[in-house]
């Protein structure tokens, strides 16, 4: 992953990059575009759209470190006939499964295979018009399961896309955004009709960051071109903690980023995809929640 130590590496061993610092609002315009651009249209239902985003996480503590991977998967229809959410979030500890969430535009239910226990919670009407508040209602339950590192799938979420259009909030409060534009030039790709070289806009990146003065904890975003800043891409996110434990110091961090298939595109979801299907586990029980529907 690129950092902002990296680039000015970069500069200094020569290479032709040309850095423009940003201030907060340029970089909050940045994120914004980047969000709103995780979104991929759906062209069977183009009201609705669908991204996914994957989850990586190291965590060290007197020399032990643990691995965790998992996953954000979301499709949105806002159809005003009857709006449809459906989401999936997965963590793994290493390659075993410990938490599996699934929206299924109803219900959530989130499962613990150490207890092969779920629980099964409304955030819709099981017939009819959706709920008045069904949008809120999916957010607020999707949510309850979510601790730790897949927190910040949560975060990137709400912030990119449940309210119809990206919204950028601190993810470290109270703290500016800063960042830095940098170019690469393009090389040419085409000839024009004379023969000469077409040369495409200069791919540029944006490095954006949020962090306390000690460096204990800092978010990072690193972010693309390829078409002048018309759009931006979002390549990744890292969220870096360190905790005192005692006389120890626990450091995680975080990656977020996009898979892309064999063509280079983003990763996306079917209306009826089974990540977002729930079959309760043979011999799995129920557990209780305030929400929780009795069978």
């Amino acid at each position: 992953m690129r950092s902002v130590l990296t680039v000015i590496a970069i500069a200094l061993g020569g290479v032709a990059v040309a850095q423009t610092p940003m201030n907060d609002s340029s970089c909050r315009d940045n994120l914004q575009s980047a969000f709103n651009g995780l979104r991929v249209i759906d062209a069977s239902h183009l009201s609705a759209y669908s991204y996914v985003l994957r989850l990586d996480t190291t965590e060290t503590l007197n020399g032990n470190t643990i691995t965790y991977a998992g996953g954000l998967r979301l499709y949105d229809d806002n159809v005003s006939a009857g709006e449809l959410i459906r989401s999936e979030l997965t963590l793994y500890r290493g390659t075993t499964l410990i938490q599996r969430t699934v929206a299924d535009g109803r219900r959530v239910w989130s499962y613990d295979p150490a207890q092969n226990a779920y629980s099964a919670n409304a955030y819709n009407t099981d017939q009819g018009a959706n709920t008045a508040n069904y949008r809120t209602n999916f957010t607020n339950t999707f949510k309850e399961t979510a601790t730790g590192a897949p927190l910040t799938l949560i975060t990137l979420m709400d912030q990119a896309s449940i309210t119809g259009t990206a919204r950028v909030k601190d993810w470290l409060g109270g703290i500016q955004f800063q960042g830095l534009n940098w170019t690469k030039p393009g090389d040419p790709l085409n000839l024009d009709g004379a023969g000469n070289p077409i040369i495409p806009p200069p791919h540029q990146y944006d490095t954006v960051w949020q962090k306390l003065p000690d460096s204990s904890r800092f978010v990072q975003f690193e972010t693309e071109t390829f078409d002048a800043g018309v759009t931006w891409n979002l390549d990744s996110v890292q969220i870096h903690k360190q905790d005192k434990l005692g006389a120890s110091t626990k450091v995680s961090d975080t990656y977020l980023t996009v898979p892309k298939d064999k063509f280079g595109n983003p990763m996306v979801e079917a209306r009826n995809s089974t990540a977002f299907v729930f079959v309760p586990p043979n011999q799995s029980k129920v557990l209780s929640s305030p929400r929780t529907i009795k069978f």
